[in-house]
């Protein structure tokens, strides 16, 4: 079958980010209208030189996402190939966890695709079009190489819609009852694939999670946005005297129970449903303070355009924690948005601090966990940035 080629403009126009895999739609001629959509192309420059081959949409900005700058066949064997990269990379996280990501999209070189492993089930999200016709490829990928008793679809994302696409969601390997028992270090977790948020469980937070042993030992703990109670159940479990547990969810808020339950730290936390914000500033008026406070807020940022509202938000939010800490009590503050640089939400922690009349020292500065892997020619594979900040007036 004659291969489709997409041609790049010439002069500026045309000209690509080294090693990054995103080709926008303005960056190439008009002759692309030939091309199908969700099919392989190879990728010329203005001159016919090969450039790359990456699969098409017409209906996304971003028109092209290369899958190799090497002139080599998009294959059975080099979707294996991705695979096994990528699992080789995470062998070391399995030490300490049975729940990780195993395939990042971009980071791992298959864009549009994330695939994260609870125990014995796999999960998988499929944002893209080119990716979504490769999809039976995929999960046969994800039998062969990585053999989970379950395999369950949640393509279910804004992207999405961008790519011409409706949210999908079903089994593919047996039906699993819910939710999923996931061991973390010292915690365990149950995850509900079907009904939680995103894929079931923040992955990529566990380095922060663990982090949490040396700091909260006998504190008092107030965790907002505690989702299924990832924070809560672990700041418990290593040595607080007491952890309130805030989040918008009721259904949420259940599981985070559970999990207290299941790592037998029920009478040591709390969980309320409430606005985080709301709650920050009752307790502020109230008086009542705490020796840690941990926000791990949902983006605020979904696009580029909403940066100047998020930051205001991210403002507010980590001004009246530092009003609710103890004199030496600790912050964890994090944002996940790449829109949000580290350099943006470093500025608004230190804007927040002058404003509450605080200072503050940075006991450590948290990244997304190693099963996130960040490419540094991709800037968009680094979202996850925050840090423990000990907090003093």
């Amino acid at each position: 079958m004659k291969e489709d080629v997409i041609t790049l403009r010439e002069g500026r126009l045309g000209k690509l980010q080294p090693a990054h895999p995103w080709i926008y739609k303005r960056q190439l001629k008009k002759s692309y209208t030939e091309a199908r959509p969700g099919s392989i192309v190879r990728v010329e420059n203005a001159q016919g030189v090969f450039i790359g081959r990456g699969y098409f949409n017409p209906k996304s900005e971003i028109a092209v996402r290369v899958l190799t700058f090497h002139d080599e066949r998009i294959d059975v064997p080099f979707i294996r190939k991705r695979f096994e990269a990528a699992l080789e990379k995470r062998c070391r996280v399995k030490e300490t966890t049975d729940a990780y990501r195993a395939i990042y999209s971009e980071a791992d070189a298959l864009p549009g695709l994330i695939v994260d492993i609870y125990g014995d089930t796999a999960v998988f999200q499929v944002l893209t079009l080119g990716m979504e016709r490769m999809k039976e490829l995929v999960v046969d990928m994800i039998g062969q190489t990585i053999s989970p008793k379950h395999i369950y679809e949640k393509s279910v994302s804004v992207f999405r819609k961008i790519e011409g696409l409706r949210d999908h969601a079903r089994w593919w390997v047996e039906k699993r009852a819910m939710p999923v028992e996931i061991r973390e270090g010292k915690a365990r977790f149950l995850v509900d694939v079907e009904k939680s948020h995103k894929t079931g469980f923040y992955l990529d937070q566990r380095r922060s999670r663990m982090s949490l042993e040396n700091i909260v030992k006998g504190k008092r703990v107030l965790d907002l946005f505690c989702y299924t109670g990832g924070f809560s159940v672990s700041a418990a479990l290593f040595g607080a005297s007491e952890v309130s547990g805030v989040d918008i969810k009721e259904e949420w808020l259940a599981l985070a129970k559970e999990n207290a339950v299941l790592n037998g730290v029920a009478e040591k936390t709390t969980f309320a449903r409430g606005d985080a914000f709301d709650v920050l500033r009752a307790y502020n008026r109230a008086g009542q303070t705490f020796d840690v406070v941990i926000l791990d807020p949902p983006s605020f940022v979904k696009s580029a355009r909403e940066l100047r509202d998020a930051a205001r938000g991210y403002k507010e939010l980590n001004l009246t924690a530092m009003k609710v800490l103890n004199n030496g009590g600790t912050l964890a503050t994090f944002s996940c948005s790449h829109h949000m640089k580290n350099e943006l939400f470093a500025d608004i922690v230190k804007r927040a601090a002058l404003d509450a009349r605080k200072r503050f020292t940075i006991l450590k500065r948290c990244h997304q966990a190693e099963d996130h892997p960040i490419v540094t020619s991709i800037p968009e594979t680094e979202y996850l940035k925050g840090y423990f900040l000990r907090v003093t007036t």
